[in-house]
């Protein structure tokens, strides 16, 4: 199953809501998340990206792929009963991607701790509520 979250992500004066899947292999030494191009387009930045984007190549466990990296984001997640906090990170537009990545930085920087992956249990650092993975819709 994984865990995926709910997060708001903001550039600019566009923002968006999206599932996220929490995907501790997805290692950086900064918060990133890796978005799809139909994301981006929402977002305003595709297929015009902004000046001061860096073009990548990322090894992924299906290989290299060429990525779109894009500073300035910020991040929070979505939770009705949980104060979290605004992280700024990059965004990473990946033509191949059909799902919204969070990164082991971010993953951190919200606090989050998986429970048991396969349930999709997880929860807030220092809480003891264990939350259920959102399904997997961008």
């Amino acid at each position: 199953m994984g865990v995926r979250v709910r997060i708001r992500i903001m550039l600019g004066e566009n923002s968006v809501e999206a599932m996220a899947l929490v995907n501790t292999g997805f290692e950086s030494d900064v918060p990133e998340i890796l978005i799809p191009i139909n994301l981006a387009e929402r977002l305003g930045v595709w297929p015009n990206l902004p000046d001061g984007t860096i073009v990548e190549t990322y090894r992924s466990v299906s290989g290299l792929m060429r990525v779109y990296r894009i500073k300035g984001a910020r991040a929070s997640l979505i939770i009705e009963d949980a104060k979290t906090p605004l992280v700024d990170t990059y965004l990473v537009i990946a033509e191949e991607a059909d799902e919204v990545l969070l990164n082991d930085q971010i993953i951190s920087k919200f606090g989050i701790v998986i429970e048991d992956p396969a349930r999709g249990e997880w929860r807030i650092k220092g809480e003891t509520k264990i939350r259920i993975s959102e399904t997997n819709r961008t």
